[in-house]
């Protein structure tokens, strides 16, 4: 029994698409090459991560993005770049990983330059051209690496723990806390403008102070504003709009809280006025209800607060107790109310000083809304 031949593949015919050979699956068609695409990103959306690889670079067409590098527990600020500029191109032209984080630090649209449009771009270009952007390249890449050694790192601060000490970094340190504050109290005083809620500042010249000058990043001013607004000092604004206005709502409490602030930090940290969470709460409850205490201490002039009450008046409906009478101690030895004096279950009496406590709460208020921030970070 005779076997046929095989057939001979078909010949390919110039400038007709190739044919694929039996039993193989069909080419693929080229993928064309796109032109660049828009993309936006929310506040505090990540662009792209330290050591993935690149796949685009991105011309910012508004808003502000963070440049940050990690270590230990902390970032590193690096960069911010603002609307106009190119960001992720090293990374993009060189091939290697991503060196740092992009961060959105306000709203941003940014155009997307993809892999196949940059080559369909690079394919017109003499390869001298090419030789010499490469060259500028490493460069510039060698330079970056340089500078990113001689980046500061966030203050560190040492601690001791079972007999150890220990480094540990924080995002946003008593030192910057102070210079930004410093530098919004400057602004507001001899530049602001006066009005029914506060004092209007530009945000563009307290930018200038506290970064130019004081040497603070961007990143940290615009999260520090974030903590100021939280706890109602000033109204929020957008970084990345220079002639943007912010109001600060209270100048004497800014310069109290400047005071306070330097004042704890020279202390060594056993000393300082840290409150707990749970002693914060407390003396919410207690600031809430002071209005309804009149009665007042003849000997000592402070005013009589019955914690009990304060604690039956804000208990919820379900039941559930907003303290406990053990957790009061923390506020005593802190110095803000005097030893508390037991009658009976509904009458538990300390002593307080209405305006140094109520300046008290505002201050620990912004000290945990630091805290937090710092532990969101990490």
């Amino acid at each position: 029994m005779s076997v046929a031949a095989p057939k001979p593949p078909p010949k390919a015919v110039p400038g007709a698409a190739p044919v694929a050979a039996a039993g193989s699956p069909p080419a693929r068609p080229a993928v064309a090459a796109v032109g660049p695409q828009v993309r936006k990103l929310s506040k505090g959306e990540l662009l792209f991560k330290e050591g993935e690889m690149s796949r685009a670079m991105y011309f910012v067409k508004s808003g502000m993005i963070r440049i940050f590098k990690k270590k230990g527990d902390s970032d590193i600020e690096i960069d911010t770049v603002r609307s106009g500029s190119v960001l992720g191109e090293l990374a993009f032209l060189d091939g290697n990983p991503r060196s740092a984080s992009g961060e959105a630090l306000t709203d941003c649209e940014l155009m997307e330059i993809s892999g196949p449009t940059f080559q369909a771009v690079l394919g017109n270009i003499p390869d001298w051209l090419k030789i010499l952007l490469k060259t500028v390249v490493g460069r510039l890449r060698t330079a970056s690496t340089r500078i990113r050694q001689l980046e500061q790192a966030s203050t560190a601060y040492t601690s001791e723990r079972d007999g150890k000490r220990s480094a540990q970094y924080i995002y946003l340190p008593p030192t910057d806390v102070l210079k930004i504050l410093t530098s919004i109290l400057l602004v507001g005083t001899r530049n602001g403008t006066k009005t029914a809620a506060g004092i209007e500042i530009r945000v563009g010249l307290l930018t200038r102070y506290a970064n130019q000058i004081m040497g603070v990043p961007v990143a940290k001013i615009a999260t520090t504003l974030d903590v100021l607004a939280q706890v109602g000092l000033i109204t929020n604004s957008k970084m990345g709009d220079q002639d943007e206005k912010s109001v600060l709502k209270d100048a004497d409490f800014l310069e109290q809280a400047i005071t306070y602030l330097n004042e704890e930090y020279l202390l060594e940290p056993s000393k300082r006025h840290d409150v707990t969470l749970r002693g914060l709460v407390i003396m919410e409850c207690i600031a809430k209800n002071l209005a309804d205490f009149k009665e007042v201490d003849k000997r000592t002039g402070m005013t009589i607060v019955n914690v009990a009450g304060v604690r039956a008046r804000e208990t919820d409906p379900a039941g559930k107790e907003p303290f406990r009478m053990e957790e009061f101690p923390e506020l005593v030895k802190l110095g803000y109310c005097t030893q508390l004096i037991m009658k009976n279950g509904d009458e538990a009496f300390t002593q307080i000083k209405p305006e140094e406590f109520k300046l008290a709460l505002r201050l620990q208020q912004l000290v945990i809304a630091i805290h937090k921030t710092n532990e969101a970070r990490r």
